[in-house]
């Protein structure tokens, strides 16, 4: 026994490892697809009309509708996309929506008609032009 275990020793050791390495390897592989389908599962019960998604290349869209692989996203313009289901990251709100944004929607819908976009009401009605009518501006 002793003679095999010094001729083979070395061998044996290395398949040892192996076998412990793939061993670790397909566990943490059945973890990380249990993870990615609890994923997929949260996110298609969070998917109604008018939330919004993030795609895997960082656009964010209202979700609109889904007919069967394919999801129909919304852009603040109004513009529909077509997007696979897959290209879906994660549901929640974009990055510029915040409150701070809502609140100057807010406040400049309750503002008065006398200062919009910071001018004051007693400017002129005619803004002056800043092309001369008098004579010709072209350089010869």
């Amino acid at each position: 026994m002793g003679q095999i275990f010094q001729q083979y020793g070395l061998l044996i050791i290395m398949a040892v490892v192996l076998v412990a390495m793939m061993m670790f390897s397909s566990r943490s592989r059945k973890k990380m697809q249990e993870q990615q389908e609890r994923q997929k599962r949260e996110i298609a019960e969070s998917l109604v009309p008018g939330v919004w998604v993030k795609t895997a290349l960082g656009f964010w869209g209202r979700f609109v509708d889904q007919d069967g692989d394919i999801v129909i996203l919304e852009t603040p313009d109004g513009t529909e996309t077509y997007w696979e289901r897959q290209a879906i990251r994660g549901v929640g709100e974009p990055p510029f929506a915040t409150d701070e944004t809502a609140e100057i929607v807010a406040d400049a819908d309750d503002d008065s008609s006398e200062t919009v976009l910071g001018l004051d009401s007693s400017a002129p009605d005619t803004p002056s032009s800043p092309i001369d009518s008098d004579g010709d501006d072209r350089k010869n």
